[in-house]
């Protein structure tokens, strides 16, 4: 008896040792799982890229980009913006519930630029693409020259001319005046600001026996709207051996173009007229000047001085 009871007693031990064993290794296993679960979680990504219907997006009375606030029909459900909620009731019921769930969805999809493929990387929120693509610095311009297929960004258009039609862009800093040549061969040459980047399209064109030249900025239509940003002189003066000079001058805000679709017109907006006996052969050397306008600074009115009349020098 005293034998069984002993084997009795052991089992028991075994058993109650087994069991702690499985609870140790049950405890152990779920906290890797909690561990695993934790770091999924800490690798999770912030923001995922979705595809969806983008109606679901759309106002569903004026079927524009829906904008906070958003409400939705007591009726059937329709979503509609702040300003179509009152006039739904001709379609369903007044949407009076307001939907700050969506507010915070439509506030926050993003969509990339459409001008991606031009050099853009920003994502912008669906509702506000549109202004975004106005303003964007990537938006796409054609070049000037006829028959040349070329359309990417203001950059690409700078290292398009110099790589295709061999003519680089001229860089130029703001405020300073800035000797330059330029061949009468070529209707169209570039400038570059040096502090951002902007391009400037100079035109030469034929005008009786003299030649027009015209500066204009190449920017995207919704920052064409906020009015002139730079303001230019262009100046051609030639001195004589006995102190007579002739001198030709314009002074006028920097017009714009998106180029979008297509060239400008030479010529195109105020222009200066530089008479033949002020050119060297085929080329125009002149000084041009490129001020930046403050935003609050109200450009004074253009002027254009066309005289060559000499005069002694006193």
């Amino acid at each position: 008896m005293k034998d069984g009871e002993s084997r009795g007693k052991k089992a028991s031990a075994e058993e109650v040792k087994s069991e702690s064993e499985k609870r140790e290794v049950t405890m152990q296993d779920e906290g890797e799982a909690e561990d695993a679960l934790v770091a999924a979680e800490s690798m999770a990504p912030i923001q995922i890229d979705v595809r969806m219907d983008v109606t679901l997006l759309h106002c569903q009375g004026c079927h524009l980009p829906l904008k906070p606030p958003v409400f939705k029909c007591d009726a059937v459900g329709h979503v509609v913006c702040y300003y179509c909620r009152a006039g739904h009731r001709a379609v369903c019921s007044r949407a009076n519930t307001h939907c700050g769930q969506l507010d915070k969805v439509v506030g926050a999809a993003k969509v990339p630029c459409p001008y991606k493929a031009f050099g853009c990387e920003r994502y912008v929120v669906f509702h506000e693409a549109a202004d975004h693509q106005r303003v964007c610095h990537c938006a796409p311009c054609t070049c000037p020259e006829s028959a040349c297929a070329f359309v990417g960004s203001r950059a690409m258009l700078a290292n398009h001319f110099a790589a295709d039609h061999q003519r680089p862009a001229v860089t130029v800093r703001y405020g300073r005046s800035w000797c330059l040549s330029f061949s009468l061969s070529h209707g169209w040459h570039l400038l570059v600001g040096e502090e951002d980047r902007i391009v400037f399209l100079v035109s030469l064109c034929p005008l009786g026996p003299g030649t027009a030249m015209s500066l204009m900025c190449i920017r995207p239509d919704g920052e064409a709207e906020t009015g002139p940003r730079f303001w230019c002189k262009l100046s051609i003066e030639r001195r004589g051996g006995d102190k007579n000079y002739d001198l030709v001058l314009m002074t006028s805000p920097v017009i714009s173009n998106a180029m979008f679709t297509c060239a400008p017109a030479l010529g195109q907006g105020m222009f200066l007229v530089v008479p033949q006996e002020l050119l060297s052969g085929d080329t125009l050397t002149l000084s041009v000047r490129i001020d930046l306008i403050p935003p609050a600074a109200v450009a004074p009115k253009s002027t254009t001085l066309q005289a060559r009349a000499p005069r002694r020098m006193q």
